[in-house]
């Protein structure tokens, strides 16, 4: 018996923002750049025109995306705005990435590549400097640097081998452009010698509302997937940036070997993070984990319960699992009384989630979705990962985000529910 491959996230049904062309190489040129508040920056742009979008209601990032857009001439999948204390601290503008615009081929990336250096030469009006791998990243992206006395800029690509003895083509992954302050490039520039070491006191993120019964991590930073299926890459990227690491979810879909289409198995991830963890600096744990066997069981205990309740069966599938075939089946009132039946399992998933939040440690939480009704959901159903953030022992609730930008931040859900689609539940912490 083998079970099809649960990707996620394949079910995407977002309408994409209509945005105009346009060139965002206005924002290199903003006057005080560097010390720009997001009220400032919000005001300096607008009249520009430029789409930029913030990412939560925190505001501590902003984002324009969308087709036909450019920088120095230059192709553009999104240009991204990163507040620290108050200012502007980073543009990170993605050049291309295989989520965003597909494969392409070994020349096209390389064509790419080349005229991304002649535009920074051109631009900075200085030559750049190569840095080679970085041993830090999670990747080893390549990359070389330009240094002005107005901003420092850091170009990284990555793309995968190609490998004829194993039958691996090659596959070109992301070029990217790092844009901080002068005095930051010591961070982005560190050697593979002195790896950033993740500083991270879990209490002092946990927030506690004695009156509603909240309890909750407050800060950790939005990412907006856009419009790729990045729903797995994208919360682990969460994580690691709510522990200070700048590894993003391109790298993230590069190591777990996410599909171009978007979907990424968590198991995939769990593997791909735990070969990382020395590297990252951090510790992965599966809570909570489905296998074959597991499925297997819930069919058969489903179909007891449905005949009992007449309900349907979930039909044969051979010796292949379908799972969207099975969930679809399933009836969600019935699945909800098999799942909670054992008050053990459903006291233990609550417990585990309000033992990781008191430490201020959020967790990579895979659902099914569909299976009961949400609010201004993107995703009609299907494999989806999210972050659970939170829980309210009075209301009996799991407090959750998703990686689908602002309005997104903090939702809930009541625990018996949460515990009805949840498909797995692992924990990135620092070592």
């Amino acid at each position: 018996m083998s079970l099809l491959p649960f990707l996620l996230c394949l079910v995407i049904l977002i309408t994409p923002r209509s945005l105009a062309a346009a060139a965002l190489d206005p924002v290199l040129s903003l006057d005080r750049l560097w010390t720009l508040t997001p009220d400032e920056f919000q005001s300096v742009t607008a009249p520009h025109r430029l789409p930029f979008r913030w990412n939560s209601a925190a505001r501590d990032s902003a984002r324009a995306a969308g087709a036909d857009l450019t920088l120095l001439g230059l192709p553009l999948v999104e240009l991204i705005t990163r507040f620290d204390a108050g200012k502007v601290a980073q543009l990170t503008a993605v050049l291309y990435a295989r989520g965003d615009a597909g494969e392409i081929a070994r020349e096209d990336f390389e064509s790419l590549l080349r005229r991304s250096f002649t535009a920074l030469d051109t631009f900075t009006k200085v030559k750049f400097t190569p840095r080679g791998k970085d041993a830090t990243s999670a990747v080893k992206a390549e990359g070389a640097y330009w240094k002005t006395a107005q901003a420092h800029y850091l170009l990284e690509y990555s793309f995968t081998r190609e490998v004829k003895s194993r039958g691996i083509p090659f596959r070109a992954e992301f070029i990217r452009l790092d844009i901080t302050p002068p005095q930051s490039s010591a961070g982005l520039l560190s050697s593979a010698t002195n790896p950033p070491k993740i500083k991270f006191s879990g209490a002092l993120h946990l927030k506690r509302d004695a009156g509603s019964g909240d309890v909750w991590i407050a800060d950790v930073p939005m990412v907006d997937q856009g419009q790729k299926g990045y729903c797995v890459v994208a919360s682990a990227e969460r994580v690691m940036r709510f522990y200070g690491s700048d590894v993003d979810q391109n790298e993230l879909a590069q190591i777990a070997n996410t599909n171009t289409g978007g979907g990424t198995s968590p198991q995939a991830m769990y593997d791909a993070l735990r070969k990382l963890s020395q590297r990252l600096r951090v510790k992965v744990r599966d809570l909570e984990k489905t296998d074959v066997r597991d499925y297997l069981k819930l069919m058969a205990e489903y179909n007891r319960v449905a005949k009992k309740a007449n309900a349907p069966a979930i039909p044969d599938m051979g010796n292949v699992i379908d799972l969207g075939v099975m969930y679809t089946a399933m009836k969600p009132e019935v699945l909800k009384e098999l799942r909670t039946r054992n008050k053990a399992d459903l006291g233990r998933f609550f417990r585990g989630v309000q033992g990781e939040i008191d430490k201020g440690v959020p967790l990579l939480w895979s659902v099914q979705l569909g299976m009961f009704p949400e609010k201004g959901v993107p995703q009609s159903g299907g494999g989806h990962m999210r972050l659970i953030i939170g829980y309210n022992p009075k209301t009996q609730e799991i407090l959750f985000s998703d990686s689908w930008g602002a309005g997104h931040e903090l939702k809930r859900m009541p625990v018996d529910v949460a515990w009805t689609i949840t498909t797995g539940l692992l924990t990135i912490e620092p070592l």
